[in-house]
């Protein structure tokens, strides 16, 4: 019987390993260079035409949808928050809802989709958040709560809820148009919505950006 040779099958058990340890590499950055990466940005002043199109250089974009914003008070009985609410192409931001209205009409009541984290910012005129059972309470019968948003101006307009956001969670948005319809001028394009092909791609623009003086938060992968 022909004696093994064990120091060859050791050899052979190793260059084995490297060679799944070197496909696996490939294989992670194969899928790294193919995922999508999606970002919200947000400037400290209305983006030009000019930005927007420098936006197209940024190594890997594929989507860039801006986004309209305007700072107001939002009032819910004896609760309110400052905040910037953001004007979105409905349909084409990708919005994660909690819950919704069957159907949304928009008319001239502000219309507003509510991330499932916002409410615990409204603050009553002591300064106290409202308790967790205050917040269920809001979120299972936000259709029928009437808010009141105030402008920097100090103009009041009445809004309702319709619908809880999973993602954004922590933004109160309204349809684009209908923000440029209610709120004219005092809303303009100072941030938007990216999505970047490949995770170093998205490291690099993010860098880009920041650069700039843009504020970049990450968002996970896109779905395709």
């Amino acid at each position: 019987m022909e004696k093994r040779n064990i120091y060859k099958d050791i050899v052979a058990a190793g260059a084995a390993a490297l060679c799944i340890f070197f496909l696996a590499g490939k294989a992670k950055a194969w899928q790294q260079s193919q995922e999508l990466c999606k970002m919200s940005i947000q400037a400290g002043g209305s983006l030009t035409e000019e930005v927007v199109e420098e936006f197209g250089k940024l190594p890997g974009i594929t989507l860039f949808l801006p986004t309209d914003t305007v700072t107001v008070n939002i009032a819910l009985g004896e609760y309110a928050m400052e905040t910037e609410l953001m004007g979105v192409a409905f349909g084409e931001y990708p919005l994660e809802w909690e819950t919704a209205e069957p159907e949304i009409r928009l008319g001239n009541t502000a219309m507003l989709f509510v991330g499932k984290e916002c409410f615990a910012s409204f603050l009553d005129r002591n300064g106290y958040a409202p308790t967790k059972g205050q917040i269920e309470k809001w979120q299972q019968g936000y259709p029928q709560l009437e808010l009141t948003i105030t402008d920097e101006t100090g103009h009041a307009r009445k809004a309702r809820i319709c619908g809880i956001l999973k993602d954004p969670a922590a933004q109160i948005c309204m349809e684009q148009s209908q923000m440029q319809e209610v709120f004219g001028k005092a809303a303009s394009a100072k941030g938007g919505y990216m999505e970047i092909q490949g995770v170093q791609n998205a490291e690099k623009a993010r860098r880009l950006l920041e650069g700039a003086g843009f504020q970049v938060a990450a968002e996970g992968s896109a779905k395709e």
